[in-house]
């Protein structure tokens, strides 16, 4: 039996307090994406990294953007690797950092 079959209606109606969050979070992504748009032509690179971190919010909550971001990148290695490899090198940090926090716990 299909798991939504067995949770009432009325609960599934409700937004959870994490669904809430994410709603707000991916809405700051793309506020943040569209900040760094409009700051791009002012003078020095102020644009890019509000816009970055703009995808960097979006990608950690949203399974469409993390999708699309997948698609992108097989379609066009060369343009998305820096973003690739800061992503890479920022996971690796943060296992070490959680494997580090796991040692002396």
């Amino acid at each position: 039996m299909h798991r939504r079959a067995t949770i009432s209606r009325s609960l599934l109606a409700r937004p959870t307090l994490a669904r809430v969050r994410q709603l707000a979070l991916i809405g700051a992504g793309w506020s943040l994406i569209g900040l760094g748009a409009l700051m791009s032509p002012l003078p020095g690179p102020f644009g890019f990294p509000v816009a970055l971190a703009g995808g960097v919010i979006l990608l950690r909550n949203s399974a469409d953007a993390r999708r699309l971001f997948v698609r992108l990148k097989r379609r066009h290695p060369r343009l998305l690797s820096p973003v690739e490899r800061i992503r890479v090198k920022l996971r690796h940090r943060r296992n070490a950092a959680r494997a580090k926090a796991a040692a002396t716990a």
